[in-house]
């Protein structure tokens, strides 16, 4: 793969990403506790078809640490930054935290995006009072001991602890291979930003209805059930929506698996079922 990496000033803060490939624009934002390089196995095979750009967003790796950490500010940033690359509408491509700013940023402005594939989002907005309680109960588990971490300075506990919960079990954060608990423990610094976060985009029922984009909704089928809350309430508001059920795995599928990954979006693609499984695997 041949890649450069940019950094531009956006927003007044420096904003590095990944460029490679070919094609049609391809846009990948990452999740919390990661940078750009999550993507890199990713981009092996999807620059092959499509000109990527993979941004690290503020706050995280060599990215700039000014301003407010938050949807609608990393939102803005995505679209400040398309409109430097001057590259047409993207097909945008999320993961957990970066899928909640990858919606923001098609509310904020459509015109940018050709379609929205949008993986384990996390963001409650969506939600009614039923689904609320149940999510904040999930939630609750999830992250108080984070928060109890964090708040007594212990990050890199904190960030095995979330990383436990994201991956539904304790243990999970050990058992990953060395280099991804290498990732995550370098944005350790970013954790107390991300949970004391106070920006809540408008995800009401209504505004999602106005949202015509191609979009897919992608959940493990063994997400813990706050993520699965989010994404089929998405899943139900969003008019042009699909959704993929990806068995036996959970919300960290993307790491997990890249080589699947890279098939079902391939496939779900505009022109995806002229990329035969054999060129992704």
């Amino acid at each position: 793969m041949h890649s450069q990496t940019h950094t531009f000033i956006i927003n007044g803060s420096p904003l590095p990403f990944l460029q490679a490939g070919s094609g049609e624009p391809l846009l990948l934002i990452h999740g919390a506790l990661a940078n750009y390089t999550l993507w890199l196995e990713h981009i092996e095979q999807l620059s092959h078809y499509y000109t990527v750009y993979a941004p690290t967003l503020r706050h995280f790796g060599e990215a700039g640490k000014e301003g407010p950490f938050g949807l609608e500010t990393h939102a803005s940033d995505l679209l400040a930054l398309l409109a430097q690359l001057a590259c047409g509408p993207v097909h945008l491509v999320g993961w957990s935290y970066g899928a909640d700013v990858a919606l923001t940023a098609a509310l904020q402005g459509p015109e940018q995006f050709q379609s929205l594939y949008l993986v384990e989002p996390g963001c409650p907005g969506a939600l009614d009072e039923r689904a609320m309680a149940a999510f904040m109960g999930d939630a609750g588990a999830m992250f108080g001991p984070v928060f109890s971490q964090v708040g007594e300075g212990l990050l890199q506990e904190a960030v095995a602890t979330l990383i436990d919960g994201s991956g539904g079990h304790a243990g999970y954060f050990a058992a990953q291979p060395l280099k991804w608990q290498q990732a995550q423990l370098a944005e350790a610094s970013s954790l107390p930003r991300q949970l004391s976060q106070n920006e809540q985009p408008d995800w009401s029922p209504a505004r999602l209805a106005t949202l015509n984009l191609p979009t897919c909704i992608v959940q493990g089928a063994d997400t813990r059930a706050l993520f699965a809350l989010v994404g089929e309430a998405l899943g139900r508001a969003i008019p042009a929506c699909e959704s993929l059920l990806v068995p036996d795995v959970g919300h960290l599928y993307p790491i997990e698996q890249p080589a699947l990954f890279v098939q079902h979006l391939l496939c779900w693609l505009p022109h995806g079922d002229s990329f035969p499984p054999a060129t992704v695997l």
